[in-house]
């Protein structure tokens, strides 16, 4: 019997007991099932962008959450693979430790993207364990790999062209008119997204004093007429304040239509400071602009079935290389990194 094994850490003095023992512990854990191919340091640098402490290709082992781990890669032969329960043609696994938290099961008839309803008829993983299973997922999509799971040992392969939708984190900021221009070609047509009604001020009843007595009337004020008269003027003074400030713009969205595919849209917001992605950055330490590419299709819940029609398969591989080249272009203009929607690297001359 082949062993069971790290790489790089052979166990010549395991015997063929302690190794199948080995094996079969691996079919009461859920597995991240990746190509032969990939190396470690792939997978590592992958859970380094969402776990920025982690090292799994120097230590052999990634803490998720307060009780998880993953631990691997294991090598297993044709018998390791039968005892483990891990079907052919899969050789190389990572283990997740976690304990087991489910919640209610799904509704009948869920049709999620990944396939959780069905791997989990009894109970939805969530908190640790649904955290950690949606991380293996997300790493298999971005690697070709699969994630059997344990109890079921039911095996979830994502779609790798599913992910289409990217951000890009900068330290520059592009006001909304040069943002258009960066787009001009990528996206002819690109314009500033503004929706809504148009406000035409607060109603009559507001000055009049009804809609104050009529909520007064519902929720006796526990205000003194002092303390309530003080209010109002400390708020009148702060609308004052704002009202004769600058104009500040801390976010937008572009849009640019792409017919009956939908269109493309271009978050601009300000980035979360304590976003992974972006924290061995020399500017992660001060404000940074994130720039979200996504399609909105026109039926967005094709988007979360497991078997989506032709009609959006079709559709979708139209618009992926415009997302793209959209991409690229607001890379090119920011300096900045970009990542995929599961919130894994991307090198910039892979896209």
């Amino acid at each position: 019997m082949a062993r069971i094994r790290r790489r790089r850490q052979e166990r010549p003095d395991a015997g063929p007991d302690e190794l199948g023992r080995q094996a079969r512990a691996l079919a009461d854990q859920h597995l991240l099932l990746i190509p032969s191919t990939i190396d470690v340091t792939e997978v590592s640098e992958l859970l380094r962008a969402r776990l920025p402490s982690s090292d799994l290709a120097g230590t052999g082992e990634v803490r998720i959450g307060r009780h998880g781990r993953i631990t691997g890669p294991y090598e297993l032969s044709m018998e390791d693979a039968v005892d483990a329960a891990v079907p052919m043609p899969w050789t190389v696994c990572y283990a997740l430790q976690v304990p087991v938290e489910r919640e209610d099961p799904a509704s009948p008839g869920t049709d999620d993207r990944d396939g959780f309803a069905s791997a989990f008829p009894e109970g939805l993983p969530w908190r640790d364990e649904g955290r950690a299973l949606h991380l293996l997922v997300a790493v298999a999509r971005r690697l070709g790999g699969a994630v059997r799971t344990a109890g079921t040992l039911q095996v979830i392969q994502p779609d790798p062209d599913r992910a289409i939708d990217y951000t890009v984190h900068a330290p520059f900021w592009l006001d909304p008119d040069v943002l258009v221009t960066v787009l001009s070609r990528e996206l002819p047509g690109a314009e500033l997204a503004v929706h809504g009604p148009d406000w035409h001020g607060p109603s009559d009843e507001v000055y009049s004093g009804q809609a104050y007595a009529d909520v007064a009337d519902r929720h006796p004020d526990p205000l003194t007429g002092d303390e309530l008269e003080a209010l109002h003027v400390a708020a009148d003074q702060a609308d004052l304040q704002a009202l004769g400030g600058p104009n500040v713009l801390d976010g937008y969205a572009l849009t640019g239509g792409l017919g009956a595919d939908g269109d493309v849209e271009v978050a601009v917001h300000i980035g979360a400071a304590d976003d992974p992605a972006v924290a061995d950055r020399p500017w992660a330490d001060r404000p940074f602009v994130s720039y979200d590419i996504r399609w909105l299709c026109p039926q967005p819940w094709e988007r979360e079935r497991r078997a989506p029609t032709g009609i959006y398969l079709n559709a979708r591989a139209r618009v992926a290389p415009v997302i793209r080249g959209v991409t690229s272009a607001v890379l090119e203009a920011t300096s900045g990194l970009v990542t995929d929607e599961d919130g894994f690297w991307l090198d910039r001359y892979a896209l």
